[in-house]
Parts: structure tokens; C-alpha cells; sequence
């Protein structure tokens, strides 16, 4: 197997925006917390994030690409950080270090890395204008954004002027669980990344759809990771409700939601070949990428091996391994 993958799906937090937290926290609104060896953030009082020890790390994050044949990374936030609890000017400030920082590990690696804007999505307008900035300035690739902010889902217009300039720009935007709905009931067993987070992608993909995010922005290219969560093996339940619902309750899109398949991206992060393949049959082979979940234990460090153990053409395997990623990220 050649060394030619592009993993999707590739969390990053700089050691320049921890340094950042801990000499500016105050005025960023964000506090650095170190005890017992660990590092956490807490964002305008919220309970403390704790940091995974390899988010920061750079040799380990090379030599597990190298041992799963990957050429390069889409450098990501972890989602808890992306500090939507911070007031839009302060949102801005940190996400703009953030990808200073994300910048500063491409700019030693250009060509293993490539990378995700974080954008401050409570404040819709501030994170079109931070999406542009990094894709103009910083050369990124598109961006990076949770299934909702504090708990508000993309059900309104009043993120519009984000996907607006998402599709101006025509960059991909990547979606990742955080502060998943019935977090509180899934504490045990780990439930809460196991199952709520597929499931909370799989609600925000309703309220994307059913709201007519994509009717208003027809061109918008939105990748849903862990291989569109729930969603995608459930698209029936979803075109029904869209079919029966009326008055009140009826969606306010033009089409159900197999209409939009589209402008949904996928990686491949789901473990099983038979769920590849059929994800294969839903969404196409040109709309899915690699994705490791790098650096967590419910990743999966063979997805691009899992690729090449598909049956399907060698020129597949390649648009699944890099071809798609190529393409979506303009490399």
C-alpha cells in the first residue's frame, strides 16, 4: 500500500495557543488550568476541557501517519476548544490565535499538513469574517465548526451570513459533535462520544435540512464526520418525516432530505467494511475521505488500510484515499 492518504478528520491544538491562554487568559476570556500533569481550558467559567497530552504533539502525530500510510492531515480543533461560550469579540481573538497557531505547524510541515479555520460561531458574522481571513491570509482549506452552538442548532437563518461566505469562498466547512443533546443520560459506559456523538449529528443534519440551509445555499459543501453519525443509515425515516409532516410541523425545505446528499461529505470513520460499503451506495465514492480521529482511542488508525481492503476499482480506492480530499481542499 502506498503512502498517499489524506486523513479528514485529524484533531490539533497548538502548543503556541496553550502559551497564549495562560499569558493572555484574562483578557481572552479563557483560563489554562495545570494540575496533576494534566492541561485543561475552561472558556468564560465553564467546566474544564481536559486535554488530551498528544493534541499538541507533533513527532507522534508524524510517526502514526507514517505507520498508517498517510501523506497528509487536515489540522482540526478539538471541538470543546473552539471556545463558543466567549462573547463574538473574544471568540474571534481566540480563533484567530488558534489558526495562527495551526499555521505555525504547517508552515514547518507544508507538505504533511493542511489546515481547518476555527471560527467563533456564536457570532455568525465574526466567524465569516475569521473563515475568510484564514482562508485568504493563511492559505486554509476551509473550516472547522461543532453540531451546534451552546446548545442552538443550524435550524434559523441567523447563521446565514457564515454559510454564505463558506459557499462565497467555496470551501468545505467540517462538522464535528460537541455538547451533544442528552449528554446528561450517557455518562456511563463512555456513552456519550459512543452514541451521542453520531446522534447529534445525525439531529443537526435535520435541522440543516428540514430548516432549507441547502436551499439557500445550494452550492454549500458541508463533510459530516464518523461517517455522517446516525443520519446516513436512517435517510428513510428522514424523507418520511418530511413527506408526512404538515401545518406547524412541516419542514420548511423545498425537497426531503435525500435531496441534499449532494452537499454532504463523509469520511470514513466507521469502523466496519460492510458500513463503508454501504455508505459507498448511499453517498457516492467521490463524496467520502479518510478519517482517523487522530489523537483518540475511539479513532480508528487504519481507516485509509480499510480502504484498500474494498472491493472496488483501484481508481475508487485512490478518490476515496486522496482524489476527494484533493479535490474539496483545492491541494
Amino acid at each position: 500500500m502506498k503512502t498517499c492518504a489524506i486523513d479528514i478528520h485529524h484533531h490539533y491544538v497548538p502548543n503556541s495557543l496553550l502559551e497564549e491562554a495562560k499569558k493572555s487568559g484574562k483578557h481572552l476570556g479563557v483560563e489554562l488550568i495545570e494540575k496533576d500533569g494534566q492541561k485543561s481550558l475552561s472558556f468564560a467559567g465553564s467546566p474544564p476541557f481536559v486535554l488530551h497530552p498528544e493534541l499538541p504533539a507533533v513527532d507522534e502525530r508524524l510517526k502514526m501517519m507514517q505507520d498508517s500510510k498517510l501523506a497528509m492531515a487536515a489540522l482540526e480543533a478539538h471541538t470543546a476548544t473552539l471556545g463558543y461560550r466567549l462573547t463574538g469579540e473574544q471568540g474571534e481573538n481566540w480563533c484567530n490565535v488558534y489558526n495562527e497557531g495551526i499555521k505555525g505547524l504547517i508552515d514547518r510541515h507544508p507538505d504533511r499538513f493542511v489546515g481547518m479555520a476555527s471560527v467563533p460561531l456564536q457570532d455568525p458574522a465574526r466567524a465569516a469574517k475569521v473563515l475568510e481571513h484564514a482562508v485568504h491570509d493563511l492559505n486554509f482549506k476551509g473550516g472547522y465548526i461543532g453540531t451546534n452552538v451552546n446548545g442552538t442548532y443550524y435550524g434559523t437563518t441567523d447563521f446565514d451570513p457564515f454559510w454564505a461566505k463558506a459557499q462565497e469562498l467555496d470551501v468545505m466547512i467540517v462538522m464535528h459533535p460537541e455538547d451533544v443533546a442528552g449528554a446528561e443520560k450517557m455518562n456511563p459506559y463512555g456513552l456519550k462520544l459512543i452514541c451521542g456523538n453520531p446522534a447529534d449529528s445525525a439531529l443537526c443534519f435535520g435541522y440543516l435540512t428540514y430548516s432549507g440551509v441547502f436551499d439557500r445555499f445550494p452550492n454549500l459543501k458541508l463533510c459530516i464526520l464518523h461517517g455522517g453519525g446516525f443520519f446516513p443509515y436512517h435517510l428513510g425515516r428522514y424523507d418520511q418525516g418530511w413527506k408526512v409532516r404538515s401545518g406547524a410541523r412541516a419542514p420548511q425545505a423545498k425537497m426531503p432530505p435525500s435531496g441534499y446528499l449532494k452537499n454532504i461529505y463523509y469520511d470514513d470513520m466507521i469502523y466496519r467494511l460492510d458500513t463503508i460499503n454501504y455508505l459507498i451506495g448511499l453517498a457516492g465514492v467521490d463524496h467520502i475521505m479518510v478519517g482517523t480521529d487522530y489523537p483518540y482511542d475511539l479513532g480508528d488508525w487504519d481507516s485509509a488500510k480499510k480502504v484498500e481492503e474494498l472491493d472496488i476499482s483501484e481508481a475508487d480506492k485512490l478518490l476515496m484515499l486522496e482524489g476527494n480530499a484533493k479535490r474539496l481542499l483545492k491541494l
